[in-house]
């Protein structure tokens, strides 16, 4: 692996994380899952993502915070319901992914990386996939499916980011209007809340392709901007299923939002073709 001068590699538990350091931005790369742990551009130094204080670094469970990758579904795999033994969010964030290449340019600091295979149980396309990931002045994330078969796949597939709020109860969303399904209630639909505060847990699939949607907070904003989706997904376990989770503390819910470019409703990918899912952080 060659790393430009800006990267390093560094051990914590048992995953190597890549530190980045550049003119533009400090940031950190688990590589297990290409799991970005944090962004801090250094026009402000203010921490974009939020990271569990209780995250699990033992190299078997995915990382709580960060960017995890879902691929290739998001959720719960519809195997589930059959007793099939197939991971939530798919396989990928919990392997090893390799650095094909690590560049300086003019605007920051560019890494490929490719997980160790794209197959696995519940899956039968025959794919390729790969993760570009900017860094600078804003932090830009590319996840790119190519379908190498004779024959259509169906993917779904999230970056699940996790960023950070000085408090969830004093922070607000801008950007989107549409209906939601609201998966705290059987995936009933429901109008779009103005404005979009958060009271309570919250799991909820916005049906839009924004292009951009803005986390409003008394620290600073954080604008994010998607391409290739189909869906924003947010997301707060609030109190009680924060209490739950051994990978995050008691009070977790409370400084972080879950923002989710995704594609949620059954994509497509055709023989031959790509497809890619982009969010910007700003």
């Amino acid at each position: 692996m060659h790393l430009s001068e800006s990267c390093s590699l560094s051990p914590r538990g048992n995953i190597q994380i890549l530190q980045i350091n550049n003119s533009f931005a400090q940031a950190e790369i688990a590589l297990l899952g290409a799991h970005i742990l944090s962004f801090k551009p250094k026009h402000d130094g203010r921490e974009r993502l939020w990271l569990s204080e209780a995250a699990i670094f033992d190299g078997k469970h995915a990382i709580r915070g960060g960017i995890p990758i879902c691929w290739p579904w998001f959720g719960d795999h519809p195997q589930k319901a059959q007793g099939q033994n197939v991971p939530a969010h798919g396989f990928v964030r919990t392997q090893t992914w390799q650095v094909v290449s690590c560049v300086e340019n003019s605007a920051g600091t560019q890494l490929v990386l490719q997980p160790t295979t794209s197959e696995g149980a519940g899956f039968a396309g025959q794919t390729t996939l790969s993760l570009t990931v900017d860094i600078g002045a804003t932090l830009s994330i590319k996840l790119t499916t190519t379908n190498i078969g004779q024959h259509s796949c169906s993917l779904s597939l999230a970056l699940h980011s996790y960023f950070s709020v000085s408090a969830i109860s004093h922070c607000r969303l801008e950007g989107l209007s549409s209906d939601y399904l609201d998966k705290t209630r059987a995936m009933q639909t429901y109008a779009c809340p103005s404005p979009y505060v958060f009271t309570q847990e919250t799991d909820r699939v916005h049906l839009c392709q924004p292009q951009q949607v803005t986390i409003c907070d008394n620290r600073g904003n954080i604008d994010i901007a998607h391409a290739g989706h189909d869906s924003i997904v947010v997301w707060n376990p609030w109190s009680e299923k924060s209490t739950s989770m051994k990978d995050m503390a008691d009070d977790g819910y409370q400084t972080m939002l879950c923002v989710e470019t995704a594609l949620t409703q059954g994509y497509q990918l055709q023989a031959q073709a790509s497809h890619t899912l982009q969010q910007i952080i700003y």
